[in-house]
């Protein structure tokens, strides 16, 4: 079955146009070290390190994104639940069928009209096990490490693109026929 990535981080443009010559993304980790602290400390909890970093990496922190999305994806986020489960919510943009869309317009009802496509949003949490998060790590001044939390992303892409991709492809197919 083929794939498609929903979200990956971009390296390349991530390099080259860092302010400090290594890490745009490193260069935005250093302004919001704040996003990093539980109470007075930097958090040694792997979920929230990585969900820190997640925030920092998608727009409005960083307009274009360290992290790039399928045009598809609306919304991403990393939710702790208060049993201490974690997911990631992916909000993507589906079109309707076209057998609810025809039916919604010989209805008469005036909620379609032309040749408006019509979409909704179909969202999805995909369980993130904590193991597989790196552990916290900061620079003597606590600053987060710009590799840990590269790591951490990968990790959480690789969960989103594994459990979506394919989902991703026959959402397509199905829409086309």
């Amino acid at each position: 079955m083929r794939s498609t990535l929903l979200i990956h981080p971009d390296d390349r443009y991530d390099r080259a146009h860092a302010s400090d010559s290594e890490s745009r993304f490193g260069a935005y980790l250093r302004r919001n070290t704040a996003a990093f602290l539980d109470g007075d400390e930097p958090t040694e909890d792997p979920v929230e390190f990585a969900a820190s970093a997640w925030r920092i990496a998608r727009p409005p922190v960083m307009t274009p994104g360290y992290l790039v999305a399928h045009d598809r994806v609306l919304d991403t986020a990393l939710l702790r639940e208060d049993d201490g489960t974690t997911a990631i919510r992916v909000d993507l943009t589906t079109k309707l069928p076209s057998e609810i869309v025809r039916g919604l317009r010989s209805r008469g009802n005036g909620w379609i009209s032309g040749p408006t496509r019509v979409t909704n949003i179909l969202r999805l949490d995909i369980p993130v096990p904590a193991d597989r998060l790196p552990e916290p790590a900061y620079s003597p001044l606590a600053v987060p490490d710009t590799e840990t939390a590269k790591e951490a992303l990968e990790q959480l892409c690789g969960l989103v693109n594994s459990a979506l991709g394919g989902a991703l492809v026959d959402l397509a197919r199905t829409e086309a026929a």
